[in-house]
């Protein structure tokens, strides 16, 4: 076994800050929060990076990568590497925004649509204001959950 390189001791917002994402982020993003959780010297469960590493199904590289990311950029750069997804962008799912979209679902799809896709939803979130980013997957997710069908129009 190799000795822990980083050290890491979260604050009591990092880590209301990383359940957050892990409620609203794509699965790669929550992977690496759970990884800066479970790396925090605090926590009693705290875990070596192989045994991370074979619980999230990611190399022990990738359990070290994260945690020097965080030693060098702070919670944001180690959560979101490279900058692909930035704080202003997540999608924050409430439960007045996801009612909202399964309304505009169960509605008329947008003029000139036979029916919605999942690309339709996330633009005309954007255009509603309901939210200034929205991923693919999130939107696939809350279909998922709300058991709708975008090729059956009439389902639930």
């Amino acid at each position: 076994m190799g000795k822990t390189k980083y050290i890491i001791y979260l604050s009591d917002e990092e880590i209301a800050r990383l359940h957050e994402i892990i409620e609203t982020a794509p699965e790669k993003t929550v992977i690496r929060a759970k990884i800066l959780l479970d790396s925090d010297f605090n926590n009693p469960e705290y875990s070596s990076a192989q045994k991370m590493a074979s619980e999230y199904g990611v190399s022990p590289a990738t359990v070290q990568k994260v945690r020097s990311e965080y030693a060098e950029l702070g919670l944001e750069g180690a959560v979101f590497p490279k900058g692909k997804f930035s704080y202003e962008r997540q999608a924050i799912m409430t439960d007045e925004k996801r009612k909202q979209i399964i309304a505009m679902v169960k509605g008329k799809p947008p003029y000139g649509q036979r029916r919605w896709t999942v690309m339709g939803i996330c633009d005309e979130c954007v255009k509603r204001g309901i939210f200034t980013y929205v991923a693919k997957s999130a939107i696939q997710k809350l279909l998922k959950e709300e058991q709708i069908d975008l090729k059956k129009p009439n389902s639930k």
